[in-house]
């Protein structure tokens, strides 16, 4: 997802690392303060994401901001898809009390984009938590006495006044109508870089056509919103409309459908996992042996598993006691049944249909709680064996079971055939993964 942004030592690049998951080498190699927004700028721990950076718009220079209108001019709507500019980050620093926001060159830059509604620019006011710790800087004594959550709570607080003084008014003075972001890389303001992320997709997936706005939800690793909409996205388009009778299965062994489901799911998270971690053999065995356990009728339980033991909670039959469920996943393997089961052609039958429904919600719920396990490590986060295990064990320990039992519920409430017709599959997954994510859309900003 292509972005402009401005002006070296506002924080663009921690900003751009953070957002992206990337390292600084990426910008490093350019003379510090001169860029060429001509220039791709792409990372190998980052495939999906793009660049191009301006320098900035120094007083009283007009060259680079013509050459910067210019470029967005020639990368518009007559443009390849694939080659526009699909969004823009103008990168301003909080200023200091009585500084001045924006320069000459800023001002203009923004009546252009007033002139330009079509193409996503946001404003992005960056090191806020700085103007957080101006204002405990400036607290008297007394408020000093305070606990420390209230001082935190009393300096976020004065820090809002002040930003809306220092950074919207002017900008509304401008134009009224551009949105605009506040920012901090620093780990307690990671709501913050996610809220950035959000409003940026929303303005990608209303001003641009066609999927433009998945691309770059996966670009994006800040937001587990985004990555979620996405992952759903995908699953809708290529497999859950019609999950039940799954013509895009047609001819395929069941086998072959999980591993096509589960390189495209991971593959819409886009983490930097160059070792192959979650395409390996060992993490969609993991996957398997989790989805194995919704498969089959209630039943036919013993058939497939030599002992049942602590696993019935994690089929979705028995008393749900999440403390026993992880110990009880680790010491079971795949079930000779299932394997044998998985190697035949695809069958529209209501066990298929659970262990769809499961491998698809377990798999993209596992991959929202590596999102936010890994989402405070310094980037560029390279998953390890360790991060994948822990996600693995605590979405095992704490959800998985009750995902599980919902699955059941649902393929009981109504004969298959029912199921069949009305195509409605594909909102019960829609609806356990919007229920059992981990993002908490109420979040209020972190405290400092």
């Amino acid at each position: 997802m292509p972005k402009i942004s401005d002006f070296s030592g506002v924080g663009k690049s921690s900003l751009v690392n953070h957002a992206f998951n990337v390292d600084t080498a990426i910008v490093a190699h350019q003379e510090h303060g001169i860029c060429d927004i001509n220039t791709e700028i792409i990372s190998q721990q980052n495939p999906r994401f793009v660049l191009h950076d301006s320098q900035g718009f120094e007083p009283g220079e007009v060259t680079n901001l013509e050459k910067v209108k210019n470029f967005i001019q020639s990368r518009g709507m007559n443009t390849a898809l694939k080659d526009r500019v699909h969004a823009v980050w103008l990168c301003i620093e909080v200023p200091f009390a009585g500084g001045r926001v924006f320069e000459t060159g800023d001002e203009e830059f923004l009546k252009f984009a007033a002139l330009n509604r079509d193409l996503p620019i946001v404003v992005v006011f960056t090191k806020f938590d700085q103007l957080v710790s101006r204002m405990e800087e400036n607290m008297s004594e007394e408020e000093m006495d305070m606990s420390e959550e209230d001082i935190n709570k009393l300096s976020l607080s004065r820090a809002e006044i002040e930003f809306t003084d220092l950074c919207i008014r002017p900008l509304e003075h401008v134009d009224h109508m551009l949105p605009y972001a506040k920012v901090s890389v620093e780990p307690q303001y990671q709501l913050t870089l996610a809220n950035l992320i959000d409003l940026t997709q929303g303005l990608v997936e209303n001003h641009v056509e066609g999927d433009v706005w998945i691309v770059s939800a996966m670009a994006q690793r800040a937001s587990a919103q985004a990555k979620i909409n996405s992952s759903i996205e995908v699953g809708m388009k290529k497999y859950w409309q019609g999950l039940a009778s799954s013509a895009n299965f047609g001819g395929s062994t069941l086998a072959q459908c999980l591993a096509t489901i589960h390189v495209d799911i991971t593959s819409s998270w886009n983490f930097n996992d160059p070792d192959n971690l979650l395409n390996g053999e060992n993490f969609q065995c993991d996957i398997k042996r989790l989805a194995q356990l919704v498969a089959p009728d209630p039943a036919e339980c013993l058939s497939w598993f030599e002992s049942l033991g602590n696993i019935q909670t994690l089929i979705g039959v028995g008393t749900v006691f999440t403390s026993a469920v992880a110990p009880a996943l680790a010491a079971i393997g795949l079930s000779a049944v299932f394997i044998k089961w998985i190697a035949v052609i695809y069958q529209q039958t209501p066990e298929v249909l659970r262990c769809l429904m499961g491998y698809i919600v377990d798999l993209t719920l596992i991959m929202d709680q590596l999102f936010l396990d890994t989402l405070p490590i310094k980037p560029p986060r390279r998953l390890t064996e360790e991060q994948v295990e822990m996600a693995l064990e605590n979405y095992t320990a704490s959800d998985a079971a009750l995902v599980h039992r919902e699955i059941r519920e649902y393929a009981n409430k109504t004969t298959f055939s029912r199921i069949l017709r009305s195509n409605n599959a594909q909102e019960k997954v829609r609806e356990l993964i919007g229920k059992y994510n981990t993002v908490d859309a109420s979040a209020e900003l972190p405290r400092t």
